[in-house]
């Protein structure tokens, strides 16, 4: 199992033990930690503030299309994603940048906001996270395991976080 998809595997369990949508912090209980995984980078000793590229798409890699679904089964399109960035800075704000196409128009998603902590550190090092964006005012969760980030976030903008994306650490502050 790939760091990407264990951090990918948190954020899930994350996501569906402790939020309810848009109207509440992601509090759940601490993710069991991960097998040991010889191909995990080592951690972030910067914290998490850094420049992060989209690497997974529901466990999907780039360049492949991606079935995007809503969690009771509807299906909201098929995708397929370009590298794109997740900053997060020191003083906790966020620059989300989606790129993708339906292989005919492009579109995309920007988004900014404030993370926090939204519980304590796994002992796996683990560290879960609510993001809250002020573009949208909505709220989703993640977690940041060595230099991988992943995000449930909600695609389509219907209150219900459906996508999980997983991004790697390019650039450290």
């Amino acid at each position: 199992m790939t760091a990407p998809t264990t951090v990918l595997g948190l954020a899930l369990a994350l996501a569906l033990a402790g939020c309810s949508g848009k109207s509440g912090d992601a509090m759940g209980p601490t993710p069991e930690p991960p097998d040991h995984d010889p191909e995990q980078p080592t951690p972030n000793q910067g914290g998490v503030q850094g420049s992060y590229v989209l690497e997974q798409i529901n466990g999907s890699s780039l360049g492949q299309l991606v079935t995007i679904s809503n969690p009771d089964g509807k299906v909201i399109g098929l995708y397929r994603f370009q590298p794109t960035t997740l900053i997060m800075d020191p003083l906790q704000s966020f620059v989300l940048e989606l790129r993708y196409s339906d292989d005919r128009t492009p579109g995309g998603i920007d988004d900014e906001g404030d993370f926090k902590q939204a519980g304590p550190v796994a002992t796996s090092g683990a560290l879960p996270l609510t993001f809250s964006s002020a573009i949208y005012g909505d709220k989703f969760t993640g977690v940041v395991l060595g230099n991988t980030v992943a995000i449930k976030y909600d695609f389509d903008g219907d209150g219900q976080l459906d996508t999980s994306f997983g991004f790697r650490l390019v650039v450290g502050d």
